[in-house]
């Protein structure tokens, strides 16, 4: 939908869509001014079905408005963008809302009226060339993916200032740099496209080529926190699973408690229930040890703290000469298998 928070943006509160220029255009559009009875007449001049017809008509009214109140925003490319285009998609993505997105008939049929807008069009927008009206373009719509191409723009559009945002405000960061990750599917999906059909490709998709998240992330000042951050995270749950006591028990299962048993039958062994006990307090004893390690291998291998164990263990040998780099990898030598994690 063109309005309300991006599904990537849910979750995060410190980001205001209204930071991102295509949300805050879609909003606007969205808005119900008090002047929009100023344009009833013309568009109650078009051609449309009964079937929501008066709904089409709203949408008619905000978009003569926009045209009307805006000339000197989508008559210009000094933006760096095209305004038209994100008109285009505020259009078809509302009347798609409207209609159902199966029915792709009723919904061209609609948008295919407001063409006819700018032949009854009054004061200056009927001073307009041809070539730079800002129409309704069916091209951007013949692809079965077009929400994915909307995405596409609207990141294109939203790039700079949410890079420069996380860049410059430590409180905003966290948020812009997800939302940046978020779009790295969609850059899977182009790629796929563009590289088996290159008439597929969209036309914007070489100018975001440098805005790629697999590209960008590690340049965000952020960055490293929020790996860290998930490196523990990931530790931290991971030790929380092996210290689980039901987990535990399906681990080891009463299958290996009854083997135990049949052992010390088999070898005449009777263990007492003092003997069973200290069993039981050892094994306690090394599950309690498990999260320490598992917190420690993530530092260790994932955080800025492990580099400084090791230059600490180069400079300082007096201090540090039973924890060499050799031994130190030796004790964490294993770490793969308690954490599975792959960095951007």
């Amino acid at each position: 939908m063109a309005s309300g928070i991006p599904q990537e943006l849910a979750g995060h509160s410190e980001l205001q869509t209204s930071d991102l220029f295509s949300e805050n255009f879609y909003n606007n559009m969205n808005t119900q001014y008090d002047d929009l009875s100023k344009y009833t007449s013309q568009c109650d001049s078009l051609y449309l079905k009964d079937k929501n017809k008066s709904e089409v008509k709203e949408i008619c009214k905000k978009y003569l408005r926009y045209l009307y109140k805006h000339v000197n925003v989508w008559n210009s490319v000094n933006s760096g963008y095209d305004v038209c285009i994100l008109l285009n998609y505020w259009i078809y993505d509302k009347l798609t809302d409207l209609f159902g997105s199966n029915e792709t008939s009723d919904i061209n049929f609609a948008f295919g009226s407001f063409q006819f807008l700018w032949n009854y069009s009054t004061g200056f927008l009927n001073t307009i060339s041809n070539s730079e009206k800002c129409k309704p373009n069916f091209d951007l719509f013949k692809h079965h993916d077009w929400k994915k191409r909307k995405e596409l723009y609207d990141y294109y559009v939203n790039y700079n200032m949410a890079y420069s945002t996380a860049n410059n405000y430590d409180e905003k960061c966290e948020a812009y740099y997800k939302y940046i990750e978020g779009k790295a599917s969609l850059y899977q999906h182009f790629e796929n496209i563009c590289a088996s059909n290159n008439s597929s490709c969209p036309d914007i998709y070489d100018k975001c080529l440098a805005y790629n998240p697999n590209s960008v992330l590690r340049t965000i000042k952020c960055h490293d926190k929020i790996i860290t951050q998930r490196a523990l995270a990931a530790a931290a749950a991971k030790a929380s699973s092996s210290h689980n006591p039901a987990q535990q028990e399906q681990e080891s299962g009463p299958g290996a408690t009854a083997a135990f048993s049949r052992l010390a039958t088999d070898s005449g062994t009777v263990l007492s229930q003092e003997n069973a006990n200290i069993g039981t307090k050892v094994g306690h004893s090394v599950l309690g040890v498990a999260p320490v390690l598992l917190t420690a291998t993530a530092l260790y291998r994932y955080t800025p703290i492990g580099a400084w164990i090791r230059k600490l263990g180069v400079t300082n040998p007096s201090n540090l000469s039973n924890v060499n780099g050799g031994e130190m990898d030796g004790f964490f030598g294993d770490s793969e298998n308690y954490i599975s994690y792959q960095p951007m």
